[in-house]
């Protein structure tokens, strides 16, 4: 796939439970996206009034011109969500599976994205230190401190990464709540970061785990 970006060239979440090996891989090329089994079967979700989001047990609310999308493989979910190109009606699921073309979800449009993963019976601790060390092993990391989500202690880091085009900027929180690690991603160029600003707090304000 022309232009399509691997994890040795963005920063994307992996981790590692135990003996058992998750490695979630989000495939951007202009629109395309794909996890490493192949399936493009994103599917639109509807809002529940006020820009409000509920789905796989999170509830949240995103801009107007923004559309959400969920995925789960083999139990690990995705929710993305970003600015839309091609549909102006996000209220309607009439998209179906979200498919190549849906131009919404190029890697160059701002986006939201949180994995939930089931931390398989390790510590708090464990789970979180593994998301950690996947983000350190990123590079270029220029911050990390603690966090709160709704209530929720969680960790924030910031990574830029150098994209062959321009400068990206990832802004990765995460926490444990109930065996289970969400892991919430803010993107954007890194020149317009702080312009999808109010945007992004407004996503992480109202996120909640249901």
């Amino acid at each position: 796939m022309k232009g399509t970006k691997h994890l040795h060239n963005v920063p994307i979440f992996s981790k590692q439970i135990g003996v058992i090996a998750f490695l979630f891989l989000i495939v951007f090329s202009s629109g395309c996206i794909s996890n490493d089994e192949g399936s493009n079967n994103f599917t639109v979700v509807n809002k529940t009034g006020n820009n409000s989001y509920s789905v796989d047990g999170v509830s949240f609310r995103c801009p107007d011109n923004w559309v959400v999308a969920t995925d789960n493989v083999n139990g690990n979910i995705t929710i993305m969500a970003s600015q839309i190109d091609e549909f102006n009606d996000s209220t309607s699921n009439s998209f179906g599976p979200v498919k190549a073309g849906y131009s919404a979800f190029s890697i160059d449009n701002p986006q939201f994205e949180v994995h939930i993963t089931s931390n398989n019976g390790i510590s708090d601790q464990e789970a979180i230190d593994q998301v950690k060390n996947q983000i350190s092993a990123l590079g270029n990391k220029i911050s990390s401190e603690k966090w709160v989500v709704n209530g929720e202690n969680a960790f924030k880091d910031v990574v830029i990464y150098n994209d062959t085009a321009e400068l990206m900027r990832f802004e990765y929180i995460y926490f444990v709540k109930n065996g289970k690690t969400y892991l919430i991603t803010f993107s954007a160029k890194d020149k317009d970061f702080n312009k999808e600003k109010t945007n992004f707090e407004m996503i992480l304000n109202s996120f909640k785990v249901q």
